[in-house]
């Protein structure tokens, strides 16, 4: 009887055994992934968009398209006695061009800045473009990183009071404290609040402000693929889908078209991230996502019936230091 007993015995024996093993495995496999700030360090990043849009209305189809190459740094000072933390954030450089209806094709360049826009419907971009060019403020975060203040808009605001009336309605709520610390907490909440490994998933919540009281709401599904390697390094890679596209618009904003409804669905996306967990900064991150629906919209106090198709296409790369 005991020989009939013993297989179970060793079951056991070797269950428990193998658990001893398998435990720490498993946790090892798990990863935090989180940012970090290190004292008098630079960080410079070059982003690449392209947003192409067709609107369709009344059968009539609008098409514009436009390009930006934005080179920012973000430069973390030393700790104040109080604890706190000063990044400087700023644009290095800014270039843009647009596609518009009609072939009119527009550019703008930082190394530039004061060469002019000839359309005089569309001066006031030049004013909003030389702006943006020279966007400078400086984010303070407290001893656990949470953003305490925002400073040092006080000039582009005041800047921004002077544009004319359409180029200050497309800026100026972009520079105001609260806008910035929210896409600051934003831009630095992509990550996993707990240890993650290979098939976890999350989802987070993104805005983009379209300028003129218009944003896009957008929900993102990451999920944590493991490593991969680049340039002899390993990073840790997350890939990124957007699942849902809301579209909202202020009743107050100075546009001849109103939003009445929309329902817009996510035709396709799909997006990487690559994360340096060593130094907690990303390195690389890339994005395609289309949108598509319907549209309703008011002008002159009738409502015109439109179809909207989205395309936007994101690149971020982590550059050298000077």
């Amino acid at each position: 009887m005991s020989r009939v007993r013993c297989p179970g015995r060793l079951s056991a024996v070797l269950g428990l055994a193998l658990g001893i093993w398998i435990v720490p495995t498993i946790a090892s496999a798990q990863v935090k992934l989180e940012y970090k700030y290190p004292e008098n360090r630079e960080f410079r990043y070059k982003t690449n968009t392209k947003i192409a849009q067709t609107l369709t209305l009344n059968g009539m189809a609008i098409e514009t398209e436009a390009t930006e190459e934005v080179v920012s740094v973000a430069k973390h000072g030393k700790k104040r006695p109080d604890g706190t933390l000063p990044i400087e954030q700023k644009i290095d450089s800014f270039h843009t061009e647009l596609n518009l209806p009609g072939g009119i094709n527009l550019s703008f360049d930082s190394k530039n800045p004061d060469a002019k826009i000839e359309i005089p419907q569309l001066e006031f971009l030049g004013e909003v473009f030389k702006l943006v060019g020279d966007i400078t403020y400086t984010v303070v975060l407290d001893e656990k990183n949470g953003v305490k203040a925002i400073e040092g808009t006080e000039k582009m605001l005041a800047r921004a009071d002077k544009l004319s009336e359409a180029a200050r309605d497309s800026i100026r709520s972009r520079l105001e404290n609260d806008k910035i610390k929210a896409k600051f907490e934003e831009d630095h909440h992509n990550l996993p609040d707990v240890l993650t490994r290979p098939g976890d998933s999350w989802r987070r919540s993104e805005m983009l402000d379209l300028g003129g009281g218009q944003t896009m709401t957008m929900e993102k599904k990451y999920e944590y693929v493991g490593t991969e390697k680049k340039g002899g390094k390993a990073y840790d890679k997350i890939s990124v889908q957007t699942i849902k596209a809301e579209y909202k618009q202020d009743p107050d904003a100075k546009t001849p078209l109103k939003v009445v409804k929309s329902e817009l669905k996510v035709e396709s996306s799909s997006g990487t991230i690559l994360f340096d967990r060593e130094a907690g900064q990303l390195f690389d991150a890339k994005g395609k996502t289309r949108v598509k629906g319907s549209m309703t919209f008011s002008a002159g106090g009738m409502e015109l019936p439109g179809e909207l198709d989205l395309r936007l296409d994101s690149n971020t790369q982590m550059l050298p230091s000077k």
